[in-house]
Protein backbone atom coordinates (compact mmCIF):
# COMPACT_ATOMS: atom_id res chain seq x y z
CA UNK A 1 0.00 0.00 0.00
CA UNK A 2 1.06 3.27 -0.51
CA UNK A 3 0.19 6.09 1.07
CA UNK A 4 0.76 9.89 -0.16
CA UNK A 5 1.06 12.77 2.61
CA UNK A 6 2.35 16.18 2.74
CA UNK A 7 5.56 16.24 4.49
CA UNK A 8 4.91 12.85 6.39
CA UNK A 9 5.81 12.56 10.14
CA UNK A 10 8.67 12.77 12.02
CA UNK A 11 7.63 10.04 14.30
CA UNK A 12 5.86 7.81 11.80
CA UNK A 13 8.03 4.51 13.27
CA UNK A 14 7.29 5.05 16.64
CA UNK A 15 3.52 6.03 16.09
CA UNK A 16 3.13 2.73 14.37
CA UNK A 17 4.83 0.62 16.88
CA UNK A 18 2.61 2.34 19.87
CA UNK A 19 -0.55 1.76 17.55
CA UNK A 20 0.50 -1.76 16.67
CA UNK A 21 0.66 -2.95 20.45
CA UNK A 22 -2.43 -1.14 20.93
CA UNK A 23 -4.46 -2.89 18.90
CA UNK A 24 -2.84 -6.05 18.92
CA UNK A 25 -1.69 -5.75 15.12
CA UNK A 26 1.51 -7.14 14.45
CA UNK A 27 4.00 -4.91 12.62
CA UNK A 28 3.59 -4.53 8.95
CA UNK A 29 6.32 -6.88 6.90
CA UNK A 30 8.04 -3.33 5.60
CA UNK A 31 7.69 0.47 6.48
CA UNK A 32 9.94 2.38 3.59
CA UNK A 33 9.74 6.32 3.27
CA UNK A 34 10.74 8.11 0.28
CA UNK A 35 10.30 11.52 -0.89
CA UNK A 36 10.13 11.34 -5.09
CA UNK A 37 8.75 14.88 -5.62
CA UNK A 38 11.84 16.81 -3.77
CA UNK A 39 13.19 17.10 0.02
CA UNK A 40 10.26 17.50 2.38
CA UNK A 41 11.52 20.41 4.42
CA UNK A 42 12.31 19.71 8.35
CA UNK A 43 9.97 19.16 10.52
CA UNK A 44 8.63 22.24 12.33
CA UNK A 45 6.58 21.69 16.04
CA UNK A 46 5.68 25.42 15.57
CA UNK A 47 4.68 25.44 12.41
CA UNK A 48 1.01 24.02 12.41
CA UNK A 49 0.90 23.12 8.75
CA UNK A 50 3.46 20.64 9.26
CA UNK A 51 2.15 19.38 12.92
CA UNK A 52 -1.59 18.77 11.05
CA UNK A 53 0.19 16.98 8.29
CA UNK A 54 1.96 14.83 10.79
CA UNK A 55 -0.98 13.52 12.55
CA UNK A 56 -2.99 13.52 9.24
CA UNK A 57 0.34 11.09 7.68
CA UNK A 58 -0.05 9.16 11.05
CA UNK A 59 -3.45 8.43 10.51
CA UNK A 60 -3.62 7.65 7.35
CA UNK A 61 -0.68 4.90 7.67
CA UNK A 62 -2.10 3.27 11.04
CA UNK A 63 -5.65 3.18 9.02
CA UNK A 64 -3.88 0.99 5.91
CA UNK A 65 -1.73 -1.03 8.52
CA UNK A 66 -5.53 -1.96 10.00
CA UNK A 67 -7.31 -2.46 6.86
CA UNK A 68 -4.49 -4.95 5.63
CA UNK A 69 -2.14 -5.98 8.17
CA UNK A 70 0.09 -7.81 5.85
CA UNK A 71 0.80 -5.89 3.50
CA UNK A 72 4.08 -3.50 2.98
CA UNK A 73 3.60 0.28 3.48
CA UNK A 74 5.47 2.74 1.63
CA UNK A 75 4.63 6.32 2.81
CA UNK A 76 5.57 8.81 0.27
CA UNK A 77 6.20 12.06 1.65
CA UNK A 78 5.70 15.31 -0.60
CA UNK A 79 7.95 18.57 0.25
CA UNK A 80 4.58 21.34 -0.49
CA UNK A 81 1.06 21.62 1.60
CA UNK A 82 -2.42 20.74 -0.27
CA UNK A 83 -3.86 24.21 -0.25
CA UNK A 84 -7.19 25.76 -0.92
CA UNK A 85 -6.24 26.85 -4.46
CA UNK A 86 -4.56 23.36 -5.71
CA UNK A 87 -0.94 24.00 -3.81
CA UNK A 88 0.48 20.99 -3.22
CA UNK A 89 -0.88 18.81 -6.11
CA UNK A 90 2.00 19.21 -8.78
CA UNK A 91 3.99 17.10 -6.26
CA UNK A 92 1.32 15.07 -4.91
CA UNK A 93 1.21 13.72 -8.78
CA UNK A 94 4.62 13.53 -9.77
CA UNK A 95 5.24 11.49 -6.40
CA UNK A 96 2.41 9.39 -7.24
CA UNK A 97 3.74 9.12 -11.23
CA UNK A 98 7.43 8.04 -9.63
CA UNK A 99 5.57 5.38 -7.51
CA UNK A 100 3.85 3.80 -10.53
CA UNK A 101 6.22 4.01 -13.33
CA UNK A 102 8.87 2.45 -10.48
CA UNK A 103 6.16 -0.69 -10.24
CA UNK A 104 6.10 0.15 -5.88
CA UNK A 105 2.88 -0.38 -4.98
CA UNK A 106 -0.12 -1.92 -5.72
CA UNK A 107 -2.84 0.21 -4.58
CA UNK A 108 -2.20 4.20 -3.96
CA UNK A 109 -4.29 5.58 -1.03
CA UNK A 110 -4.44 9.56 -0.99
CA UNK A 111 -6.13 11.63 1.36
CA UNK A 112 -6.45 14.93 -0.08
CA UNK A 113 -8.85 16.92 -2.31
CA UNK A 114 -10.27 20.02 -3.00
CA UNK A 115 -13.93 21.00 -4.52
CA UNK A 116 -13.27 20.56 -9.02
CA UNK A 117 -14.21 24.32 -9.05
CA UNK A 118 -10.76 25.10 -6.86
CA UNK A 119 -8.37 23.80 -10.10
CA UNK A 120 -10.82 24.30 -13.07
CA UNK A 121 -11.21 21.46 -15.78
CA UNK A 122 -7.79 22.65 -17.46
CA UNK A 123 -5.57 22.10 -14.80
CA UNK A 124 -7.79 18.87 -13.37
CA UNK A 125 -6.42 17.69 -17.31
CA UNK A 126 -2.81 18.45 -16.39
CA UNK A 127 -3.09 16.29 -13.09
CA UNK A 128 -4.45 13.56 -14.02
CA UNK A 129 -1.61 11.68 -15.77
CA UNK A 130 -0.79 9.78 -12.96
CA UNK A 131 -3.75 8.42 -12.74
CA UNK A 132 -3.80 7.19 -16.46
CA UNK A 133 0.06 6.07 -15.81
CA UNK A 134 -1.59 4.22 -12.92
CA UNK A 135 -5.01 2.97 -15.11
CA UNK A 136 -2.27 0.86 -17.57
CA UNK A 137 -0.44 -0.73 -14.88
CA UNK A 138 -3.23 -1.98 -13.03
CA UNK A 139 -2.45 0.03 -9.85
CA UNK A 140 -5.60 1.25 -8.07
CA UNK A 141 -6.01 4.42 -6.82
CA UNK A 142 -8.04 5.55 -4.16
CA UNK A 143 -8.92 9.12 -2.93
CA UNK A 144 -10.87 10.96 0.54
CA UNK A 145 -14.11 12.07 -0.58
CA UNK A 146 -14.41 14.78 1.37
CA UNK A 147 -14.24 16.05 5.25
CA UNK A 148 -16.77 18.62 4.82
CA UNK A 149 -19.89 16.70 3.29
CA UNK A 150 -21.48 18.19 0.41
CA UNK A 151 -19.40 21.30 0.37
CA UNK A 152 -15.80 22.47 0.89
CA UNK A 153 -13.27 25.34 0.76
CA UNK A 154 -13.08 28.01 -1.36
CA UNK A 155 -10.07 29.13 -3.21
CA UNK A 156 -9.64 32.47 -1.42
CA UNK A 157 -11.48 33.85 1.64
CA UNK A 158 -11.28 31.31 3.80
CA UNK A 159 -15.12 30.61 3.54
CA UNK A 160 -16.92 27.49 2.62
CA UNK A 161 -18.78 27.14 -0.76
CA UNK A 162 -22.63 27.47 -0.45
CA UNK A 163 -23.56 24.76 -2.97
CA UNK A 164 -22.86 20.91 -3.31
CA UNK A 165 -19.78 20.21 -4.58
CA UNK A 166 -17.13 17.16 -5.12
CA UNK A 167 -13.55 16.68 -4.63
CA UNK A 168 -11.02 15.70 -7.00
CA UNK A 169 -9.27 13.65 -7.29
CA UNK A 170 -12.15 11.37 -5.51
CA UNK A 171 -14.26 12.57 -8.19
CA UNK A 172 -11.74 11.42 -11.01
CA UNK A 173 -13.34 8.45 -13.34
CA UNK A 174 -9.76 6.84 -12.81
CA UNK A 175 -9.87 6.91 -8.89
CA UNK A 176 -12.18 5.17 -6.54
CA UNK A 177 -13.85 7.87 -4.14
CA UNK A 178 -13.77 6.78 -0.47
CA UNK A 179 -15.84 7.89 2.42
CA UNK A 180 -19.45 9.01 3.14
CA UNK A 181 -19.57 7.14 6.82
CA UNK A 182 -19.66 8.57 9.98
CA UNK A 183 -18.03 6.48 13.11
Amino acid sequence: IVVVDAYGSPTIRHDLRVFDAGSGLPGPPSLRIIQPAGRVPKYNPRNGDMVDAAAETTTDVEAAHSIAPGANILLVETPAEETATGGGFAQFMAAENYVVSHGLGDVISQSFGLPEQNFGAATIRKLRYAFRDAYRRHVTVLAAANDFGVTGPVSVGGGFRTQPVVDWPASDPLVTGVGGTRL
